[in-house]
């Protein structure tokens, strides 16, 4: 997912920066995308093989059970799990745990009634789309990168890495019922589904135009660009209610925060960096780039009839998403 950088030989050092993160504490370290490939084994392992040994419940307390797990079911998990990879107990423990966390959350939640349930579906949507338009910003902030688009490499690179890979940056997306008036106006094919719901994009208050600017004009757009399948829903964003319970990540810069914002959090309002002035030449030149873009994109389609184009996107190697 991410980086903007002044410099081709700066993006190959941060890329395997950022690549050699780990999963694990322990002495054994796994990558991200090796700790999900062994997860998953470790799953339907739990599920078919040792089913009989032992079966977490996911009602119970992890403390309850924590014993009987380790002393019955992780000894001969370990064994299949280790003729493959070379994992710790601890690792695998880890993995069991945060499987085990997961079904009683929804264990408890189901014990609430259907309302809780619905409004956790609702929120587990939410949190899927976020992870969703983090890793299409990444990957089209990086193309716009490679391509030396002069409003991306104006920003400074840690500071997009942590504006691309920290959700709090991003709006929340929400679906929601239209009014019978907004349905009676919906007439696009790729709402016939569900064609009573929108996605609804809260702003939060505290977000400056200058980063508003940066996503929705810079990155945004090429987001739509690459993107390959249509949206299903249609967008709203909503500027009248915006989010005021919301609070900015933790080292925020200056420059993503609006005046209320600076002053409410004892910020200098003074000497804040303007990294995306424009002038109408280059807006200019931004259509004519624009429409050559769409040019090339329709010309390298009849050339590669057989072939998927696809983008290995340094950034998605980047952010990690938890």
């Amino acid at each position: 997912m991410d980086s903007d950088q002044e410099s081709t030989s700066s993006s190959s050092s941060s890329s395997s920066t950022y690549s050699s993160s780990s999963l694990s504490d322990n002495a054994i370290h796994l990558n991200q995308n090796m700790y999900r490939t062994i997860k998953k084994e470790v799953f339907i392992w739990v599920d078919s093989e040792l089913k009989n040994i032992y079966e977490i419940d996911s009602e119970r307390t992890w403390l309850e059970q924590k014993e009987t797990i380790i002393t019955k079911l992780l000894p001969p998990l370990y064994k299949l799990v280790n003729k493959k990879y070379n994992v710790s107990n601890s690792d695998i423990l880890k993995m069991l745990h945060g499987r085990w966390r997961s079904r009683h959350r929804v264990s408890n939640i189901k014990k609430q009634g259907d309302d809780k349930v619905k409004m956790d579906r609702r929120r587990l949507k939410k949190n899927s789309r976020t992870m969703d338009k983090k890793k299409r910003r990444a990957q089209a902030a990086n193309y716009l990168i490679e391509n030396n688009d002069k409003y991306i490499r104006r920003y400074p690179e840690k500071e997009l890495v942590r504006i691309l890979k920290e959700s709090g940056y991003h709006s929340e997306e929400w679906e929601e019922t239209d009014s019978d008036e907004e349905n009676d106006i919906i007439g696009e094919e790729s709402a016939v589904k569900e064609k009573t719901m929108s996605i609804h994009i809260y702003e939060t208050w505290w977000r400056s135009f200058a980063l508003q600017r940066l996503l929705h004009d810079r990155i945004d757009p090429t987001v739509e660009k690459l993107r390959k399948k249509p949206r299903i829903l249609k967008i709203k964003r909503v500027q009248r209610c915006k989010t005021t319970t919301s609070m900015p990540p933790v080292d925020t810069p200056n420059w993503c925060l609006t005046d209320e914002a600076l002053k409410r959090f004892n910020r200098s309002t003074n000497e804040i960096p303007t990294y995306d002035y424009n002038t109408d030449q280059d807006e200019e030149s931004d259509e004519y780039h624009n429409d050559e873009y769409e040019n090339k994109k329709r010309k390298n389609k009849k050339n590669k009839k057989s072939k998927k184009r696809g983008l290995f996107l340094s950034i998605g190697i980047f952010i990690r998403i938890d």
